[in-house]
């Protein structure tokens, strides 16, 4: 987010009425996991239809299975299922860690969302 705000996109809510000017650039998030970004073309006309060009990739996402914690050789380990199909390839010749979204439970009882980015290798 702050990358785009830098490079001049302006953050939409996705429940209020977009105001889209010809040349602009914009962007919205969901539920902290998911960034959408798009600019209008300086030409746009309204009523003459658009196109739209994505890419995703969320390889590989490893979740945490529900009883996931076990031990082995005297090592506790997360045990994880893939969400869909990994690129494994990407993984082979490279130092590994960690990021992504946690759940944790705040000194109140309540919920808040974390992003985690651990910036040693790990693996």
């Amino acid at each position: 987010k702050r990358q785009l705000i830098a490079a001049g996109f302006h953050l939409l809510n996705e429940n209020d009425e977009w105001d889209l000017r010809p040349g602009g650039r914009y962007f919205f998030t969901r539920n902290m996991s998911c960034l959408v970004a798009f600019a209008v073309g300086e030409k746009y006309i309204v009523g003459n239809g658009f196109h739209v060009i994505a890419a995703h990739t969320d390889s590989p996402c490893l979740k945490l299975k529900p009883k996931s914690a076990s031990s082995k050789s005297n090592y506790l380990m997360l045990n994880v299922q893939t969400y869909g199909g990994g690129l494994w390839h990407t993984w082979f010749d490279r130092d590994l860690s960690v990021a992504g979204r946690v759940i944790v439970r705040a000194s109140d009882g309540s919920f808040l969302h974390k992003l985690v980015k651990v910036k040693r290798p790990l693996l």
